[in-house]
């Protein structure tokens, strides 16, 4: 097999987006369960999104709750975070990711492994991020950062690069309409089956 490439970094500048059931929308504390690029008990990781429906998205999907109704009951807070850092992997989209080498399917399938171990071999080449395609939101784009975090005030003048402006936008039910947009475990994802027919018809 081929050795790859060391991956290629950017710079992302941008605002972005996190919705929790907490007070804090960062940490410094290992994830306590697993998540698509990270193992539980391991070193913390931030996700996060770079519009302000996906991050409620991720979360009805994985309660699984399908209805309005369902999802009427379901409050959450929504932050807005200041995103300024270099070392970020860009596998926004099916095709760059397949042109660094990982595996398009992997970045939206139910099955975490395989991104759980590209994030593990991103960071061993100091990777401090990665964007990746929302499993949840199809056409909406995730940002997950590697290590720890802190939220400071919006608007502070930022001299550590583990510390993030935050600001907390709104405490609220979910964006009316958003459930039937979601792609949820077990459902094909639209973009990917388009990305792998073109894949076809161009072999």
């Amino acid at each position: 097999m081929p050795r790859r490439p060391t991956p290629k970094f950017t710079h992302l500048t941008e605002a972005a987006f996190r919705a929790t059931s907490y007070d804090v929308p960062l940490w410094v504390n290992p994830n306590r369960r697993h998540g698509r690029w990270n193992i539980g008990g391991g070193d913390p990781t931030q996700y996060m999104t770079l519009d302000a429906e996906a991050p409620f998205a991720d979360l009805l999907r994985h309660e699984d709750l399908r209805t309005e109704e369902e999802a009427a009951h379901y409050f959450s807070t929504l932050w807005q975070l200041q995103i300024d850092s270099g070392a970020i992997v860009d596998y926004s989209t099916f095709d760059l990711a397949e042109a660094a080498g990982f595996d398009a399917a992997a970045l939206v399938d139910d099955d975490f492994e395989r991104c759980q171990a590209e994030a593990q071999w991103l960071v061993s080449h100091n990777a401090r991020g990665v964007l990746s395609p929302s499993a949840a939101l199809p056409g909406s784009i995730n940002l997950t950062l590697f290590g720890p975090r802190v939220s400071v005030a919006w608007g502070t003048k930022v001299e550590l690069a583990s510390s993030v402006p935050a600001q907390k936008l709104t405490t609220g039910r979910p964006p009316s309409g958003l459930t039937t947009r979601i792609r949820y475990f077990g459902q094909p994802h639209p973009l990917l089956e388009t990305h792998l027919a073109q894949v076809q018809r161009d072999a």
